[in-house]
């Protein structure tokens, strides 16, 4: 591939949060990562409004927000037939370009990996290799195809490691006991151990001035094992079994951080390095909101007859039946879909006498239901259950805000809420669990970046014109995010005027690979297992 250096590398950490990573930091769990923050510059990143993986990546490797790139969840809604249907969000989705496509179309290749909302591959100088893809389909997911064949005779490229058994998975959202979390970390202790050895050979034989991968096991750690390593309540899990998951996971953090060093030295003394996450993480409340339990009780939903209740303190349900199927859609006007999207959606009745809410009525309508939900309050605490409520143009202004929930919940602790029918809309959580948090993490080190510098809090939009500016190319200006200069040195600024430009670039086309309807259910069955849908 002739000279081609890697500019700017780019590793993604989903739900990394400084509230873990700098006590394994001061444990020497992490030395890399702890010399790097120490050297580099690190600050708080903010994330998106509702803190999820595909809108908050999305938001970050386009410089967009959600209303102007239009992904907002794992799914798309729709709300144009005779009752509301989902499918999976896809890069096709995705109406704005990505910093992929921007180098490339700057005359650079780029390189991303394991990163959502991006098959099918849209075509780039460079690499894709799609997140979210069920295993069968990961190789025909690469771009170009004969990258997959070099994979895959380098021994780096391994689907039987790089997938999971979905009833397993779905179990550990709903609770596992220690001795079944092993298997768990483990899993993405290999997983991880791939995604590093397909990105090391590619960086040899395929390079890219744009370099980027995403390691997702920390988010998924995180969420059941949280308990055990947080200096807060790790003391109070004590055992064998205890013992022995919490060594896997401070196993799994060790390898993360020798990760990081070894792929920042094989890129390259030249290369400019940012750690980024799409959100933190924190302590889940030990309460559950069953949002379409509390509209049943508003007389807003009704359930098809026979829907079971749930009293596992869940926030989907086990099988493949989806949410939709559950609701009595001739009479119900408004309804949640997802477990991951803390979105209420509201019917709108396409015609007169048609089930919904006329359109005549839908300002008050919208205005009583968020009044109604701000009023909401624990009966075991009398402490209110939501804190913010946000319209649709409020939290998602931009062209494709008729795409976005037309509610946005923000729970006080943070947590998602349940899909699912229940004896009461507030229930116990039975399992310790953790949630994401608004906070992440932002850390840059190499050349001509600041040195032993403290950033004031960034918001993920900043991550893709900061990263399109190190690569040495104008920053079209159509961006929300804006350029972090407070990242770099003021010599470098000085030598390397910011250049922006005024031309809206497409957002391209993707390669007509699509997901046949089994591809689609092994998606659906990961995100159920996972606790979004």
């Amino acid at each position: 591939m002739g000279k081609t250096q890697v500019k700017t590398l780019l590793i993604g950490l989903d739900g990394a949060t400084y509230d873990m990573l700098d006590p394994l930091v001061e444990q020497g769990i992490m030395p890399n990562l702890g010399r790097i923050m120490k050297e580099g510059a690190r600050g708080i990143l903010r994330s998106t409004i509702h803190p999820l993986t595909p809108p908050a990546w999305t938001t970050m490797t386009t410089g967009r927000t959600p209303g102007a790139h239009g992904i907002f969840d794992f799914i798309r809604v729709d709300r144009d037939g005779s009752k509301p249907t989902y499918t999976l969000a896809t890069s096709s989705d995705v109406m704005v370009p990505t910093i992929w496509q921007i180098a490339s179309n700057g005359g650079m290749r780029a390189t991303t990996l394991n990163f959502p909302v991006t098959f099918p591959a849209k075509p780039i100088e460079g690499v894709v290799i799609p997140g979210y893809v069920p295993w069968s389909y990961l190789g025909r997911a690469i771009h170009p195809r004969p990258v997959f064949k070099m994979l895959k005779e380098k021994g780096v490229f391994k689907a039987s490691e790089m997938s999971t058994d979905w009833q397993h998975e779905r179990k550990a959202v709903q609770g596992l006991s220690e001795n079944q979390l092993e298997d768990w970390v483990n899993f993405h202790i290999v997983r991880e151990r791939r995604w590093f050895e397909i990105l090391m050979t590619l960086i040899e034989e395929e390079p890219s001035e744009l370099t980027a991968v995403l390691f997702d096991g920390v988010d998924r750690i995180q969420h059941l094992c949280w308990h055990l390593i947080d200096p807060e309540t790790r003391d109070q899990y004590t055992g064998p079994e205890a013992d022995k998951t919490r060594e896997l996971v401070l196993q799994y953090y060790r390898d993360v951080d020798d990760y990081v060093q070894k792929m920042i030295d094989k890129a390259g003394p030249q290369a400019q390095v940012m750690i980024v996450s799409d959100h933190g993480f924190t302590r889940s409340g030990r309460r559950i909101f069953y949002a379409n339990t509390w509209l049943e009780h508003q007389g807003l939903l009704d359930w098809v007859e026979g829907t079971p209740m749930d009293d596992q303190g869940r926030v989907a349900l086990d099988e493949n039946t989806e949410a939709s199927t559950l609701i009595n859609w001739d009479k119900t006007k408004a309804y949640a879909l997802s477990s991951s999207s803390n979105a209420i959606f509201i019917r709108k009745a396409n015609a007169p006498g048609e089930p919904g809410v006329p359109p005549s009525e839908y300002e008050a309508f919208r205005d009583q239901l968020i009044e109604d939900l701000l009023a909401v309050t624990d009966p075991a605490t009398g402490q209110p259950v939501i804190k913010h409520v946000f319209k649709r143009e409020d939290a998602f202004p931009g062209a494709y805000s008729d795409r976005a929930p037309d509610l946005t919940l923000m729970l006080h602790d943070f947590s998602f809420l349940s899909v699912l029918r229940a004896d009461q809309p507030i229930k116990d959580r039975q399992v310790p669990y953790a949630t994401h948090h608004p906070d992440g993490i932002f850390i840059a080190t190499g050349p001509g970046m600041a040195k032993g510098k403290t950033l004031e809090p960034l918001y993920i939009a900043d991550v893709a014109p900061t990263a399109i500016y190190s690569l040495g190319l104008d920053i079209p200006s159509e961006m929300e995010g804006k350029l972090c200069e407070a990242t770099f040195e003021d010599s470098y600024l000085a030598e390397n005027t910011p250049r922006y430009s005024d031309t809206e670039q497409a957002s391209g086309s993707q390669d007509g690979t699509v997901l046949d309807a089994e591809a689609q259910a092994q998606i659906k069955e990961r995100l159920k297992s996972l606790g979004y849908l």
